[in-house]
């Protein structure tokens, strides 16, 4: 991990405590993992914390990871690189995931949570955070 994100990965780690699932440096880029029930108040404290800031959405996308091997292994993102299958996940099925930038320290993050259930998965809007999430 970078010493930026490693600072990142702290400072992050410091604000939230334990509401960070886990954190780790993805091809250069932090993915911090939350609960769903955590993701509001994640989300708001990340965009307004000074030491954090990421005041905006770049981008909002599901992701299913049935395709993942059995569909059992999605539940992290601490893995092997050279693994394109996560390791060591409860079975959840569908993510969403957010990509935030801080303009203010030039920083990106990325966001994943999981939808509590895979026959109805739903999870919280972050619209009253980040309006343009409405776009997508």
């Amino acid at each position: 991990m970078s010493s930026r994100n490693q600072v990142l990965a702290e400072n992050i780690a410091a604000v939230l405590g334990d509401k960070v699932g886990s954190i780790a440096d993805v091809q250069g880029e932090l993915t911090l993992v939350v609960k769903a029930g955590d993701l509001a108040g994640v989300m708001a404290t990340l965009r307004d914390r000074p030491e954090l800031c990421f005041e905006q959405l770049m981008d909002v996308c599901g992701v299913d990871y049935q395709a993942y091997g059995d569909g059992t292994n999605a539940g992290s993102v601490e893995r092997d690189m050279n693994d394109p299958v996560p390791k060591a996940g409860d079975g959840r099925r569908f993510a969403v995931v957010y990509h935030l930038l801080s303009l203010a320290n030039n920083r990106r993050l990325r966001v994943r949570t999981f939808a509590a259930e895979d026959d109805f998965p739903v999870v919280d809007s972050v619209i009253g955070i980040w309006p343009s999430a409405n776009w997508f």
